[in-house]
């Protein structure tokens, strides 16, 4: 009985992690309301985020091909972590649509721990062809998102579009009314008018397809004083 009671003085953790500072020191009185510490499990970290009814469907299509999950921290470039997806929700929100995915990755090195803000990337699809516009060519009326084509005449048409992925700042379109080679415009949605033509001004682009701003026409120098 005498160990059998001792044994109750030794606090074991029930999962293996990294322990946070000790509440109580020795000497203190506890009881089962008090908080000696917090554990946490470093050997997997999971990352929860939302995906929409569109990615649910694609994951289901794919029967038992679990999609790779890539991330990256705040301070990192791209998505150099890649880790799977192990859990996804049983129903939808009905608020907004999305439901709740999560994905594991290893982190024997312990450089992730609880509570980091990360960015995902998950492919949930085979690679195909998509029109692809900047995200600041989409312009939003009411509940319809829309870009403003221009032809050779400079009449401006407006076109409504279906929103898919975010790439890069790239923004995957459908709804079939959006062609490619179609020029967009980028800048000045708030100044087109229906019916009136306008005088555009193309960008080039980067190899991501996205336009690089016009370098600004050089002030006139003044004339140089007469002597």
């Amino acid at each position: 009985m005498a160990q059998l009671n001792l044994s109750y003085t030794t606090v074991r953790s029930p999962i293996a992690g990294r322990a946070s500072r000790a509440n109580i020191t020795a000497g203190n009185l506890v009881n089962e309301q008090v908080v000696l510490t917090s554990i946490a499990g470093v050997s997997r970290v999971h990352a929860y985020f939302d995906g929409s009814e569109q990615t649910f469907l694609r994951i289901r299509a794919a029967n038992e091909k679990t999609p790779a999950v890539r991330m990256g921290l705040a301070n990192e470039e791209g998505f150099p972590h890649v880790g799977t997806l192990d859990f996804v929700d049983n129903r939808l929100n009905p608020q907004t649509g999305a439901i709740r995915l999560r994905a594991s990755f290893e982190n024997s090195k312990g450089q992730f721990v609880p509570g980091l803000a990360a960015r995902l990337t998950m492919a949930t699809s085979a690679p195909y062809a998509a029109v692809m516009v900047p995200e600041r060519a989409i312009g939003t009326d009411q509940s319809k998102k829309f870009v403003v084509v221009v032809g050779a005449d400079g009449q401006p048409q407006f076109r409504g579009v279906q929103l898919g992925t975010l790439q890069g700042g790239m923004r995957v379109v459908g709804g079939g009314q959006l062609k490619a080679g179609e020029n967009v415009v980028v800048d000045g949605l708030q100044r087109i008018i229906p019916g009136v033509p306008v005088a555009p001004q193309v960008l080039q682009v980067d190899a991501q397809g996205m336009p690089v701003p016009a370098s600004p026409s050089p002030a006139p120098q003044a004339p140089a004083p007469a002597n």
